[in-house]
């Protein structure tokens, strides 16, 4: 069996995600062969557009409120829930059908993060998810989306960077690896989101980091999230 042919890197975002790559035989040290990956989402009833970003929002629809067509996506007929734009959309004229923030929920210490929690103020017709559940879909169609893109090159048998908090604590940690683990991910790394961030500013400057940066300097990474915004030395 033959190595991962990308490397593939996942911003797991409080208010979206994305998907990045890298092709592993075709780089070479500083040059890469890269790329982002446009994710299919619903952006209406029964309308489907590949988009740079996944809104990180589930709606979670009436039994009788969408045609089961109404949901088809390229790689299912059929669904039962909505991810990505349309949820966005559909949850601000119906919010207690709309589970946002799964993120914050997932390192919230207060909660029960593996229970039926969400949406917090659906009433008790609504069902709820867990904050794992919700990430898990996420990450779920991202997924999804990446095989319907490389079917030569299966998500499961690349290798996966998901990006996190580093204000993470061990549990939010481990129930972000058992999301993706239930989302198809084998082979997973989770990176620091400042550090994430300092080794693409690295990679922009082409080379040019080196003139602005001395060994034993200290950089400050500025991360101005939708969640929350975070100051690392």
């Amino acid at each position: 069996m033959s190595g991962p042919r990308y490397s593939i890197g996942i911003d797991l975002g409080t208010t979206h995600s994305a998907l990045a790559w890298v092709d592993i035989a075709g780089s070479d040290g500083e040059a890469t062969v890269h790329g982002t990956l446009p994710i299919p989402q619903l952006t209406a009833p029964g309308a489907v557009e590949s988009l740079p970003l996944l809104p990180s929002f589930l709606y979670l629809p009436h039994a009788d409120e969408l045609a089961p067509g109404d949901l088809a996506l390229p790689w299912a007929a059929e669904g039962s829930q909505v991810v990505g734009e349309l949820a966005r959309a559909r949850g601000a004229t119906t919010p207690i059908r709309l589970v946002s923030s799964a993120k914050s929920w997932l390192c919230h210490p207060g909660v029960d993060r593996r229970a039926a929690i969400l949406p917090h103020d659906a009433p008790p017709e609504v069902a709820r998810v867990s904050p794992l559940d919700a990430s898990t879909r996420y990450l779920d169609h991202v997924r999804q989306a990446w095989d319907q893109a490389h079917p030569e090159a299966p998500f499961a048998e690349q290798d996966v960077t998901v990006t996190i908090p580093a204000s993470f604590d061990p549990a939010a940690r481990e129930l972000t690896v058992e999301a993706a683990r239930n989302a198809g991910c084998r082979s997973l790394t989770l990176l620091e989101e400042p550090q994430s961030a300092l080794y693409s500013w690295i990679e922009a400057s082409g080379g040019g980091w080196r003139e602005q940066v001395r060994p034993g300097d200290v950089i400050l990474v500025v991360d101005v999230g939708g969640g929350t915004s975070d100051f690392s030395l």
